[in-house]
């Protein structure tokens, strides 16, 4: 017990540790992106800060004060402003307030962008490397379906959507949501024929939205991989037939998908004898068992089978990329994701996704602790994900946000000046006031989902 309480703290502290480190690394490259393009106009920051509260550590750099303060979960960059400093006359034309429009736009713009430019970096590095990957192949097509209808069938391979290059059933994933209220056209390999075909496909006819599987919706089942069984233990009963050793490739004639325990399969034998195909010793043999040596009382009967999954050739393959297709194609899967997100928000604003998909601190805390335990690659990608969560979440016209922010400069352009100081207090008012109540459904969900993950 007392054990379980300690595991159980070490777990927590991973988790908010990582968590920290991760945020903190998220809103550091934000804020940087703020703090380069002020600098790069000239006009001074005073202050650059991680986190909020009290400070624990501070240093000047060039009249800027860096800071890290006590509460690491967010940040800023305070910029010269005649509205909250008392500016000498000197640095008047170093003020945020008095450069042109489109200055501030892109000093505002150059948090999110800079969130973009380190997901994009990230998967450029993940794409160059070597990868396997698992080509998406059809499986199946569902009866009745918008693929059945579009005469797509089992076996193909999906290379293209709309030009854009699938190179697993994650990247059909991303751009089924993207382009979910429009016409697609997929481009097919019948690798029998060795012909491609151009089918075109209306995802206006089905539901496509962020709580959905896009792949069902459509009625594709991906291709799924094979599953031997090793042979680790057998009983008297089979000694003269199966031995330890032994790979069970097929069953009847049938390969084993991986999606089942191999137990349910030969439950459909009762009593009767089977015929196994099975590798031995790198000969082929076929076997005549009987069921009741292999299972008893719907349980295995002394036999000790060890799943061995295994990706069939031309379903699995090594991809060697150059610097040039890792760039492009970490740039279009950024913007699908993009796409994705903003999709998704709209889902929540319309009512199409319900309320309680949304997360908050403790299920990003919990992602980043888990894809940490995972490897290198795993946390990278999520760490990329969330950065793209974070770029597209700041741009919401909300004020208190990025978007906010840039709002009132449209405002500002098309009145021909700027809103006065109080009515933008009072929007600020609101819009922090809608984004502590998100704040508190996202917690209360992650709470929830927490307390019913551990009954």
């Amino acid at each position: 017990m007392v054990l379980r309480i300690i595991l159980s703290m070490l777990d927590v502290i991973w988790n908010i540790t990582v968590f920290i480190i991760t945020f903190s690394l998220l809103v550091t490259v934000h804020e940087f992106g703020h703090f380069y393009m002020a600098r790069f106009y000239g006009i001074k920051v005073n202050c650059f800060s991680i986190g909020f509260g009290k400070s624990i550590f501070r240093f000047n750099i060039n009249d800027t004060e860096f800071v890290i303060s006590l509460i690491p979960i967010g940040g800023y960059v305070r910029m010269l402003d005649e509205r909250m400093d008392n500016v000498p006359a000197h640095l008047l034309h170093r003020t945020f307030n008095r450069q042109p429009i489109w200055k501030r736009a892109v000093v505002i713009l150059s948090g999110p962008i800079a969130n973009l430019m380190l997901a994009i970096f990230i998967y450029s590095i993940l794409f160059f490397k070597n990868t396997i990957t698992v080509v998406p192949v059809i499986g199946e097509v569902v009866t009745g379906s918008v693929i059945e209808k579009a005469e797509i069938k089992p076996g193909m391979e999906i290379k293209k959507i709309d030009n854009i290059t699938t190179t697993d059933w994650s990247m059909v994933r991303i751009i089924l949501m993207s382009k979910r209220d429009r016409d697609i056209t997929l481009t097919l390999l019948n690798p029998n024929k060795n012909i491609f075909y151009t089918k075109k496909i209306n995802l206006n006819e089905i539901n496509i939205h962020a709580s959905t599987d896009p792949l069902l919706m459509l009625g594709l089942i991906p291709a799924r991989p094979i599953t031997n069984f090793i042979v680790a233990k057998v009983n008297r009963l089979n000694k003269y037939s199966l031995k330890v050793g032994d790979i069970i490739t097929k069953l009847e004639g049938h390969l084993l998908p991986y999606s089942q325990p191999f137990i349910n399969y030969i439950r459909e034998y009762k009593n009767k004898n089977i015929i196994l195909d099975i590798r031995r010793n790198n000969k082929v043999l076929r076997l005549k068992v009987k069921t009741d040596t292999i299972i008893k009382d719907n349980i295995y009967n002394n036999l000790l089978l060890i799943p061995q999954t295994i990706f069939p050739k031309n379903y699995k393959i090594i991809k060697r990329h150059g610097l040039i297709y890792a760039i492009n194609s970490s740039i279009i899967k950024t913007w699908q994701l993009v796409k994705l997100i903003i999709y998704s928000i709209f889902d929540l604003i319309s009512g199409n996704l319900n309320i309680n998909n949304l997360n908050g601190p403790i299920t990003i805390a919990k992602g980043a602790s888990i894809s940490a335990k995972h490897g290198i690659i795993s946390y990278l990608s999520f760490l990329s994900l969330i950065s793209i969560n974070l770029s597209v979440f700041n741009l919401f016209p909300l004020p208190v946000l990025d978007g906010g922010h840039l709002l009132f400069l449209i405002i500002e352009k098309i009145k021909g000046k700027p809103l006065s100081e109080q009515f933008q207090n009072i929007c600020s008012l609101v819009g922090f006031s809608i984004l502590i109540i998100l704040i508190v459904i996202a917690v209360s969900n992650d709470f929830s989902n927490f307390v019913s993950s551990k009954i």
